[in-house]
């Protein structure tokens, strides 16, 4: 991730993003060090008399129309459904390029961080499930389910030269993969009202794209096109908007016509990451990290057991279940340990991976109605995410590269 923010850094000249921009993008933390800035000032909004500019500014309606059709929404569903469709956009851009140019080509090294992905959300919804099960707060299972890229490469990247770069690669793999669970988790069980026309005017246009691209008569012209084409119809569908941007990504051709000097995936990466990084992530965290410390919505008789299905869910289930599908892998002769790496590495993987954050937060705003659901959600997020940051950062720390 560092290396992919620092040629993007370099290839973007000062006419398209200021000096200060390119500078930031050097730093691999810094879209964890933005969203810490985003929160605290989405805090001290919400915990001072500058309560009601902040929800006065969220509610407001912003309504985009074209001739009699008009779509209406608030600030904060625009920029959840709207920008954050971005945010997705690069998660799908970064997994179609390593399937189809990066390590995730190679069978070997993708069966270990896929298996680890795939224990990790399970287990982390199976707690919560327990914990809540007979209640309607059971709708959360998917909150301890995701991963926070943007903090856990960040966190990584303190350890400096102490972590080998081979478990580098397995988080953000692991990361992306979580992601593109979450994704489906999203499409699958927190859409409603289902439009089915809607959804097969999305297969057709997702068809087309595939169409002009194998008679190599795609542009980026008609590819952003058909992507807002895309994301009207998924938004239209019922489906949440957020998915179009993922979609919109692993149709991107990774590969250069011969006219072109980049791809379009090349292209709307070098675009999106920047924005991404910079202001959509900060943003949505500073629209929905905005809640009253106060303890009273934990006197609600669910509070025992969504806050302990989230706690318990990202700082052990995360962990148990990275490490534990890790190591029926490796077992069973399907993996191997990354190069230089031990088991103590994967153990602090898994707990950095229960720092849960944006797309918990994502998840949360989906899965509840209640306001104070959400609240002891989110309050349970940023402690469950502290708490695995600190000890994974420790366990990571002690550790050296084997070889």
């Amino acid at each position: 991730m560092k290396n992919k923010l620092i040629h993007i850094a370099r290839q973007l000249h000062p006419t398209r993003l200021t000096a200060i921009a390119t500078y930031l993008l050097k730093d691999e933390a810094i879209s964890g060090k933005l969203i810490i800035g985003a929160t605290l000032l989405a805090l001290i909004a919400v915990n001072t008399p500058l309560k009601s500019l902040y929800e006065g500014l969220w509610h407001t309606n912003l309504n985009i129309g074209f001739g009699d059709w008009t779509l209406s929404k608030d600030l904060r569903h625009w920029v959840d459904e709207g920008l954050m469709a971005l945010f997705f956009l690069v998660v799908g851009l970064e997994l179609k390029r390593e399937l189809v140019k990066g390590e995730l080509r190679k069978l070997k090294t993708a069966t270990l961080p896929f298996a680890a992905a795939i224990g990790g959300m399970a287990v982390p919804a199976l707690i919560y499930v327990w914990l809540n099960t007979g209640s309607d707060s059971v709708n959360g299972w998917a909150i301890p389910m995701a991963t926070d890229i943007a903090f856990a490469i960040g966190i990584l990247a303190l350890l400096g030269d102490r972590i080998p770069s081979s478990i580098r690669l397995f988080l953000l793999t692991l990361a992306i993969v979580d992601d593109i669970g979450a994704i489906i988790v999203i499409a699958l069980f927190y859409s409603s009202g289902i439009n089915v026309i809607m959804l097969a005017l999305t297969a057709l246009l997702a068809v087309f794209l595939l169409l002009l691209q194998r008679v190599k008569l795609l542009t980026l012209p008609i590819f952003m096109l058909a992507a807002i084409a895309l994301w009207l119809t998924i938004n239209a569908s019922g489906v949440h908007a957020s998915i179009a941007g993922a979609m919109i990504g692993l149709l991107a051709p990774v590969t250069a016509s011969r006219s072109q000097k980049e791809s379009i995936s090349e292209r709307l990466e070098r675009h999106t990451i920047p924005i991404s990084t910079l202001l959509i992530v900060p943003l949505f965290a500073f629209a929905n990290t905005g809640i009253a410390l106060s303890l009273s919505s934990f006197q609600n008789d669910a509070a025992p057991q969504i806050a302990g299905g989230i706690i318990l869910g990202l700082v052990i289930g995360k962990a148990l279940g990275i490490f534990g599908a890790s190591w029926l892998v490796i077992k069973f002769k399907f993996a191997e340990l990354p190069y230089g790496s031990s088991w103590n590495h994967i153990i602090g993987v898994g707990l950095l991976s229960g720092i849960g954050f944006t797309v918990a937060i994502f998840v949360t705003e989906l899965a509840f109605v209640s306001e104070k659901y959400v609240t002891i959600s989110k309050i349970s997020i940023f402690t469950a995410s502290i708490i695995s940051g600190l000890i994974g950062l420790l366990v990571l720390g002690k550790l050296k590269k084997v070889r």
